[in-house]
Protein backbone atom coordinates (compact mmCIF):
# COMPACT_ATOMS: atom_id res chain seq x y z
CA UNK A 1 0.00 0.00 0.00
CA UNK A 2 3.04 2.16 -0.40
CA UNK A 3 4.30 1.91 2.96
CA UNK A 4 7.84 0.61 2.38
CA UNK A 5 8.47 2.87 -0.99
CA UNK A 6 7.78 5.96 1.92
CA UNK A 7 10.33 4.19 4.28
CA UNK A 8 13.04 4.27 1.49
CA UNK A 9 12.35 7.54 0.72
CA UNK A 10 12.59 9.05 3.72
CA UNK A 11 16.18 7.27 4.16
CA UNK A 12 17.18 8.39 0.41
CA UNK A 13 16.24 11.84 1.54
CA UNK A 14 19.01 12.24 4.23
CA UNK A 15 21.33 12.29 0.92
CA UNK A 16 20.99 15.61 -0.96
CA UNK A 17 22.77 13.52 -3.82
CA UNK A 18 19.48 11.27 -3.86
CA UNK A 19 17.22 13.95 -3.83
CA UNK A 20 15.72 13.12 -6.65
CA UNK A 21 15.22 9.13 -5.76
CA UNK A 22 13.46 10.04 -2.42
CA UNK A 23 11.39 12.11 -4.57
CA UNK A 24 10.24 9.57 -6.95
CA UNK A 25 9.45 7.53 -4.16
CA UNK A 26 7.73 9.57 -2.14
CA UNK A 27 4.99 10.01 -4.81
CA UNK A 28 4.67 6.07 -5.61
CA UNK A 29 4.07 5.33 -2.04
CA UNK A 30 1.39 8.23 -2.44
CA UNK A 31 0.28 6.80 -5.47
CA UNK A 32 0.28 3.49 -4.13
CA UNK A 33 -1.77 4.62 -1.08
CA UNK A 34 -4.31 5.71 -3.25
CA UNK A 35 -5.10 3.80 -5.68
CA UNK A 36 -5.58 1.41 -2.00
CA UNK A 37 -8.01 3.71 -1.20
CA UNK A 38 -9.55 3.32 -4.59
CA UNK A 39 -9.71 -0.07 -4.58
CA UNK A 40 -10.79 -0.88 -1.08
CA UNK A 41 -13.27 1.52 -0.18
CA UNK A 42 -14.51 3.39 -3.59
CA UNK A 43 -15.60 0.81 -5.95
CA UNK A 44 -12.72 0.89 -8.31
CA UNK A 45 -11.73 -2.52 -9.61
CA UNK A 46 -8.48 -4.15 -11.45
CA UNK A 47 -9.81 -6.50 -13.85
CA UNK A 48 -8.01 -5.65 -17.02
CA UNK A 49 -5.61 -7.96 -18.48
CA UNK A 50 -2.64 -5.02 -17.97
CA UNK A 51 -3.74 -4.49 -14.50
CA UNK A 52 -4.75 -0.84 -14.50
CA UNK A 53 -7.38 -0.02 -11.42
CA UNK A 54 -10.15 2.02 -12.94
CA UNK A 55 -13.19 3.20 -11.89
CA UNK A 56 -16.63 1.95 -13.47
CA UNK A 57 -18.27 4.90 -12.09
CA UNK A 58 -16.47 6.61 -14.54
CA UNK A 59 -15.98 4.51 -17.16
CA UNK A 60 -19.83 3.73 -17.70
CA UNK A 61 -21.10 7.12 -17.38
CA UNK A 62 -23.80 7.23 -20.13
CA UNK A 63 -22.11 8.83 -23.13
CA UNK A 64 -23.30 10.16 -26.67
CA UNK A 65 -20.62 8.71 -29.28
CA UNK A 66 -17.67 6.86 -29.16
CA UNK A 67 -15.56 9.59 -28.71
CA UNK A 68 -16.81 10.27 -25.22
CA UNK A 69 -17.26 6.63 -24.45
CA UNK A 70 -13.23 6.33 -25.88
CA UNK A 71 -12.61 9.59 -23.15
CA UNK A 72 -14.38 8.03 -20.66
CA UNK A 73 -12.47 4.75 -20.66
CA UNK A 74 -9.28 6.79 -20.72
CA UNK A 75 -10.22 9.19 -17.48
CA UNK A 76 -11.61 6.90 -15.39
CA UNK A 77 -7.87 4.56 -15.62
CA UNK A 78 -5.64 5.49 -12.18
CA UNK A 79 -2.78 6.05 -13.50
CA UNK A 80 0.07 8.42 -12.12
CA UNK A 81 0.01 11.31 -9.70
CA UNK A 82 -0.94 14.02 -9.95
CA UNK A 83 -4.10 12.92 -11.71
CA UNK A 84 -5.01 9.97 -9.49
CA UNK A 85 -4.99 12.33 -6.56
CA UNK A 86 -7.72 14.17 -8.57
CA UNK A 87 -9.66 11.21 -9.15
CA UNK A 88 -9.84 9.92 -5.00
CA UNK A 89 -11.04 13.54 -5.19
CA UNK A 90 -14.07 13.03 -7.23
CA UNK A 91 -14.83 9.15 -5.92
CA UNK A 92 -14.68 9.85 -2.17
CA UNK A 93 -17.97 9.30 -0.63
CA UNK A 94 -19.73 7.59 1.98
CA UNK A 95 -18.39 6.94 5.86
CA UNK A 96 -14.77 6.11 4.55
CA UNK A 97 -14.80 9.28 1.83
CA UNK A 98 -15.71 11.23 4.78
CA UNK A 99 -12.60 9.69 6.78
CA UNK A 100 -10.34 10.49 3.73
CA UNK A 101 -11.33 13.68 2.76
CA UNK A 102 -11.17 14.84 5.89
CA UNK A 103 -7.22 13.75 6.48
CA UNK A 104 -5.87 14.94 3.35
CA UNK A 105 -5.39 18.49 1.59
CA UNK A 106 -7.83 19.42 -0.86
CA UNK A 107 -5.41 21.18 -3.24
CA UNK A 108 -3.22 18.34 -4.58
CA UNK A 109 0.11 18.73 -3.39
CA UNK A 110 1.79 16.74 -6.21
CA UNK A 111 0.44 19.47 -8.84
CA UNK A 112 2.25 22.28 -8.72
CA UNK A 113 2.25 24.36 -11.53
CA UNK A 114 6.01 25.12 -11.77
CA UNK A 115 6.93 22.04 -9.85
CA UNK A 116 4.36 19.26 -10.56
CA UNK A 117 5.13 15.66 -9.68
CA UNK A 118 5.59 13.45 -12.29
CA UNK A 119 6.96 9.91 -12.61
CA UNK A 120 8.61 10.81 -15.83
CA UNK A 121 10.92 12.84 -12.88
CA UNK A 122 12.63 9.57 -12.24
CA UNK A 123 14.87 10.71 -15.21
CA UNK A 124 16.01 13.64 -14.06
CA UNK A 125 19.25 14.79 -12.53
CA UNK A 126 19.08 15.27 -8.08
CA UNK A 127 20.11 18.20 -8.16
CA UNK A 128 16.99 19.27 -10.25
CA UNK A 129 15.50 18.28 -7.14
CA UNK A 130 14.58 21.21 -4.13
CA UNK A 131 14.81 19.71 -0.47
CA UNK A 132 11.24 22.03 -0.15
CA UNK A 133 10.10 19.68 -2.95
CA UNK A 134 11.04 16.22 -1.29
CA UNK A 135 9.78 17.14 2.30
CA UNK A 136 6.62 18.32 0.85
CA UNK A 137 5.86 15.08 -1.54
CA UNK A 138 7.07 12.89 1.67
CA UNK A 139 4.52 14.50 4.13
CA UNK A 140 2.08 14.25 1.79
CA UNK A 141 2.59 10.58 1.13
CA UNK A 142 2.26 9.78 5.12
CA UNK A 143 -0.43 12.24 5.02
CA UNK A 144 -2.39 9.50 2.28
CA UNK A 145 -0.99 6.60 4.22
CA UNK A 146 -2.24 7.53 7.48
CA UNK A 147 -5.68 8.17 5.67
CA UNK A 148 -6.20 5.05 4.72
CA UNK A 149 -5.11 3.30 7.96
CA UNK A 150 -7.79 5.31 9.53
CA UNK A 151 -10.22 4.76 6.87
CA UNK A 152 -9.87 0.77 7.22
Amino acid sequence: MGRCHYDAATQLAKSPQLFGSADHLAGIAAECAIKAMLLDFFGSVQDSPLGIPYSPAIRNRPTQSQRQADKARKASEHGHLPTVWDQLLLLASGHHGATVLAQIPQQNPFRESADEWNVAHRYRDSGQISEQRVKRHLAAARTVIAAYQLAK
